[in-house]
């Protein structure tokens, strides 16, 4: 029999576990605010070392969601669920009992797709309950997320390269791409046809290959992304890589991808990238477009008005550093005051 068990932890609306041994599923969900509305965050499912490895990501997670949403003007919450076990082996029941634990929270919690979750199992789990966003157009939801993501990071990216130079045209920059997934490859392809200057970088290196061809590119590898001179550092992967042991080698003006949690503390390594004078555009800003691929669903957007939205993340991204170097602080610190400002005017 499933058992949910309720969790008070570090002024989180809600945090949960669900353990449903028959259907050998174990998963964890954090609704960190619904003050702006509904907590919309994906689900990630993968084989965590730990319980506390578990815990401690869909923490993080869950509030960078709440940080996402509000910077993106959204009138949305922050959650992430995630789920601890080998994403290539789900079954059914699996996805069926992962559905009654969402239904626990009564449409607080919406999800989506996440690392491990594809658009075919949120379609699968939408018929055992309503709270998904993310399923695809032909029941409605707005598909892949990626499209809205490359468009909110490349207007991260053009803003960044405005700050540094006072012109967003990535003409003649050197761009390193990290991660050619769904988002990096279609980041890649369009700074290569807008003139720059592309080295790519993937774990998977036949496939970073294969796009080079396509689009003239360098290839690097992922160690040496890190140090290749260049204006603009672009993580499009996993999180966690900018920190005590990768930052003093860096050899870029500017960092702006679509990887969440850039930063492996924060705010320590903000100042550490302040202190080198690199200008960092904070992760959550800059990778918005998924949740604001889903929203236009619960809203009503159209995708044209989507776009649009997701346009906005270039002045969002210019507000911010100049919020940083008005009141000098770091641009990870102007980026909370920013997304908190929003909160205060959605409880005031």
């Amino acid at each position: 029999m499933a058992q949910l068990c309720t969790i008070i932890k570090h002024g989180f609306e809600d945090v949960a576990r669900w353990r449903d041994p028959e259907a050998g599923i174990e998963a964890i969900c954090a609704i960190h605010s619904t003050a702006l509305g509904p907590a919309i965050g994906g689900t990630r499912w993968q084989p965590y070392a730990d319980l506390d490895a578990a815990f401690d990501d869909v923490l993080r997670l869950s509030e960078a969601m709440t940080l996402k949403s509000s910077a993106a003007r959204l009138p949305f919450g922050g959650g992430k669920a995630v789920v601890i076990g080998d994403p290539a082996n789900k079954t059914e029941a699996q996805l069926r009992s992962y559905a009654e634990f969402i239904n626990e929270f009564e449409g607080r919690y919406l999800t989506t797709t996440d690392v491990g979750t594809t658009t075919d199992e949120i379609d699968q789990i939408s018929q055992w309950t309503p709270h998904v966003v993310g399923t695809s157009p032909a029941l409605g939801g707005s598909g892949d997320t990626s499209e809205l993501t490359a468009v909110t990071v490349l207007n991260g990216i053009y803003a960044t390269l405005e700050a540094l130079d006072g012109d967003p045209s990535p003409e003649g920059k050197t761009i390193v791409v990290i991660g050619v997934g769904k988002v990096g490859s279609k980041v890649a392809r369009s700074l290569a046809g807008d003139g720059a200057r592309v080295f790519v970088a993937d774990i998977r290196a036949f496939a970073a290959a294969a796009l080079a061809v396509e689009i003239g590119a360098n290839t690097v590898s992922v160690d040496e992304a890190y140090v290749v001179p260049s204006d603009v550092l672009s993580p499009n992967a996993l999180g966690g890589i900018l920190g005590e042991q990768t930052i003093p080698a860096l050899q870029c003006r500017a960092i702006c991808g679509g990887a969440n949690n850039q930063l492996a503390r924060d705010p320590e390594d903000a100042e550490l990238l302040a202190d080198r004078g690199i200008l960092y555009a904070p992760d959550y800003v800059v990778n918005s477009g998924g949740v604001i691929s889903v929203a236009q669903e619960v809203a009503g957007w159209s995708y044209d008005e989507a776009v649009e939205h997701a346009q906005g993340v270039y002045r969002t991204t210019r507000e911010i550093f100049e919020l940083a170097a008005r009141h000098k602080i770091t641009t990870a610190e102007a980026a909370r005051a920013f997304a908190a400002e929003q909160l205060a005017g959605a409880t005031a």
